[in-house]
């Protein structure tokens, strides 16, 4: 099992999303990343690009914008085409796996027929560029996120998914999550206090330990059924002013090493 961490430790949006601060990853004792795209890079194109691949920092998985699930939300068939150009920077920079928000805020999953309608679109244009489209397990407005993966899984069964053990656990279905028999091709990995936190990034993505999951019984578990994806540890050391705390990061480089041994 691979333990990547997401670039995301050192950017954050909006207030620390310029991409060429993704160099100062490159000293977390990883062997590959998961890079958190923002909406600019896709605006920026071949010269973020470009710029990505001069900081060759080894990227295995990719999380698409955010925003792209709420334009699926509201049905919006553009999402798709603005997928497609997360996909082409992704797939340029090596990655293997794009995580897509197939629903999200502020419509979320109240009509979730309609970003089911476009996931097979949102399928093809990931594989276009070599991707596997993997489905995160996020919070819902109406539904609960093993549920509408089902859905997901049923409407393509190309569909693949990431679960978020955070996520999973606001919603009370983490205990029976690697049960449910979905086709989990990922996993994000950070800990739950009980409520989702807001604010500061540092303490909004808690290290394992820091909450009340136990997350080394479920990597165990993960290993016991032979698990063979990656898990991404999501966590950040940017403070509220948008700068980096260089104590969080050597924190997020100790519990990547504990979770590597």
């Amino acid at each position: 099992m691979r333990i990547l961490c997401s670039t995301g430790a050192v950017t954050h949006h909006p207030t620390r999303a310029d991409h060429r601060l993704v160099a100062e990853a490159r000293g977390l004792p990883v062997d590959a990343f998961e890079l958190s795209i923002y909406p600019a890079w896709i605006d920026g194109g071949e010269a973020v690009a470009e710029d990505l691949a001069a900081i060759a920092l080894p990227v295995e998985t990719a999380h698409a914008e955010k925003a792209i699930g709420a334009r699926l939300s509201e049905g919006d068939a553009t999402a798709v085409a603005r997928l497609e150009r997360n996909a082409r920077l992704a797939g340029g920079l090596g990655a293997r796996l794009l995580v897509l928000h197939l629903w999200e805020l502020p419509l979320g999953d109240r009509h979730l027929e309609r970003n089911l309608e476009l996931l097979p679109a949102c399928i093809d244009a990931a594989a276009g560029y070599g991707l596997e489209l993997a489905v995160e397990t996020i919070p819902c407005s109406v539904g609960s996120p093993l549920g509408n993966a089902a859905r997901a899984v049923e409407r393509d069964p190309r569909c693949a998914l990431v679960l978020d053990t955070e996520f999973l656990a606001l919603h009370g279905e983490l205990e029976g999550a690697l049960d449910a028999g979905l086709p989990v091709a990922h996993v994000h990995l950070k800990d739950f206090a009980g409520e989702i936190s807001h604010g500061d990034p540092r303490r909004r993505y808690l290290l394992p330990g820091e909450g009340r999951l136990d997350l080394d019984d479920f990597l165990a578990d993960l290993r016991g059924r032979r698990y063979d994806g990656a898990v991404t540890l999501e966590a950040s050391a940017v403070d509220p002013a948008g700068a980096l705390d260089a104590g969080r990061l050597e924190e997020i480089a100790a519990a990547l090493r504990r979770l590597a041994a």
